[in-house]
């Protein structure tokens, strides 16, 4: 069997498989869902039968959302990732033809779904020494553009860079449709420029702004050609369950569901999720505690010279040295290496882990440089 042209031009997308015990490479959260909810969740499931269907509207679970950030249920879906529902958000808006403009580097798999959809890539590239996203290069791409989609993430992976202020309402305005990804937005926070100059440096502390919009504050905006997208997988400590959910007005939800698939998300991962919904102290404390690790981190980084940080406001640092991924691989650490994107030549990432695991990085770091 043949596939497609445009798949089989494709490469899959993958991660190595190596195992360290300090794991740093995938933006997981150090800290795991706490033993007495782990009892309480199995405890309602005991009581559930198992031979049936999930709720086919996952009612439960979209109205704790909705009560969470100030939407209705009818303005959200959810979904096994928030990956799955981008993917059927993309279905749902980009064909055949379809310019989307998307920054790059970014996730990789924003062009893998616009190339399997037939869609047009557009990829606006930028350095990522700013700590910004490149606005004014996407208005420009945008400009003349009919029917155009915008793919982004702010804070963006693998750089940690975001959208600068009044960026969502300055592309809205160009007509296009914004899929915004905002799996690492909790994690941010505006940066007075005092604060960025200590932290990034006098170029950054130069920028017009450096405020973002990412919805840390539990803010979601709706708009007709908008769709926010969010998982549970970074924040809130949920990586192993799977739970994504986005958000929209009620008639985008509407075209949105015709794509998705049905009984995606399993009733398990979806009390889970529920149950984290009615504690949602233990994420806003593991937050504070990665930003203070993050800002930590960065500060002890800034003072090796052959290092170069790039400014972050998600929960890991991309950085630029001629240090390998073998080198922290064998002093036990396991870092990500970014080096074949664009524009990120000789590059690493680390997650920002507890104290002890960023401790274990920076002595191996400073071990190396």
């Amino acid at each position: 069997m043949t596939a497609r042209s445009a798949v089989a031009a494709m490469t899959a997308y993958t991660l190595e498989l190596r195992h360290a015990s300090v794991k740093l490479n995938q933006n997981e959260s150090p800290y795991d869902f706490p033993p007495e909810l782990k009892r309480e969740v199995l405890a309602r499931m005991a009581e559930r039968p198992w031979n049936l269907y999930p709720d086919f509207e996952s009612s439960t679970l979209r109205t704790a959302l909705a009560k969470a950030y100030g939407l209705e249920a009818e303005n959200i879906l959810v979904g096994n990732g928030s990956n799955e529902l981008l993917d059927a958000a993309v279905g749902a808006f980009v064909g055949p033809g379809t310019p989307v403009v998307f920054p790059r580097p970014t996730f990789t798999l924003y062009e893998k779904l616009i190339t399997i959809a037939g869609g047009l890539p557009v990829p606006i590239e930028f350095e990522p020494e700013s700590g910004l996203l490149p606005l004014d290069e996407m208005l420009r791409a945008l400009d003349g553009l009919r029917g155009a989609v915008v793919i982004l993430c702010s804070p963006n992976n693998p750089t940690g860079g975001v959208l600068p202020e009044g960026g969502l309402d300055r592309l809205l305005a160009t007509g296009a449709t914004v899929l915004f990804d905002r799996a690492y937005g909790d994690f941010a926070r505006p940066v007075i420029l005092s604060e960025a100059k200590d932290l990034f440096g006098e170029a950054v502390s130069q920028k017009r702004s450096f405020a973002v919009f990412a919805a840390q504050d539990d803010v979601i905006p709706l708009h007709d050609r908008l769709v926010t997208f969010s998982t549970f997988s970074k924040a809130w400590g949920l990586a192993a369950l799977r739970v994504g959910w986005l958000a929209s007005t009620a008639a985008t939800c509407r075209e949105i569901r015709k794509v998705k698939l049905p009984y995606s998300l399993n009733t398990i991962s979806e009390t889970i999720a529920t149950v984290a919904l009615e504690n949602r102290a233990i994420r806003d404390a593991n937050v504070a505690k990665i930003i203070a690790e993050r800002d930590r981190v960065v500060r002890f980084m800034k003072e090796i010279d052959t290092i170069e940080t790039f400014p972050t406001s998600a929960n890991f640092v991309a950085f630029r040295s001629n240090l390998k991924l073998d080198d922290f691989h064998k002093r036990d650490v396991l870092i990500r290496d970014i080096s074949s994107y664009p524009r990120l030549a000789k590059c690493l990432r680390v997650s920002i882990g507890s104290r002890a695991q960023n401790d274990a990085f920076l002595t191996a770091l400073q071990e190396l440089a």
